[in-house]
């Protein structure tokens, strides 16, 4: 399970490298705060791709509390994302496709810590 855990952390670290990467072109054509907002998305999936991965490498109370507060509130983001761009996920797949990789990680989370 511990392998399993790890490889959606590293799912989820690549996840937002991407959003992160198609951040920058889009700063790099216009900055305006959409764009910004954007990029620090990504980043805020990378954070918590990092906790995650040190979580699944440490059997921590306190770093899996804090990694259960962070994607709960991921998902919490990623639901409301998701209902915003719902009429247009065709060109938005990654709003469908990130909902349950964060909700994966919550439940690994979750299981370290009630443990």
């Amino acid at each position: 399970m511990k392998i399993v855990d790890r490889v959606f952390g590293w799912i989820l670290l690549l996840f937002g490298l991407l959003h992160t990467a198609v951040g920058v072109v889009l700063l790099s054509r216009t900055l305006n705060l959409d764009s910004a907002w954007f990029f620090s998305g990504g980043l805020a999936v990378i954070f918590c791709a990092f906790l995650n991965l040190v979580r699944s490498q440490r059997a921590d109370r306190l770093i899996a509390g804090t990694s259960v507060i962070a994607n709960l509130l991921l998902v919490v983001l990623s639901v409301v994302l998701w209902w915003v761009l719902r009429h247009d996920l065709k060109a938005n797949p990654q709003a469908a496709m990130f909902v349950p990789l964060i909700v994966i990680e919550l439940l690994f989370s979750v299981r370290q810590w009630l443990k």
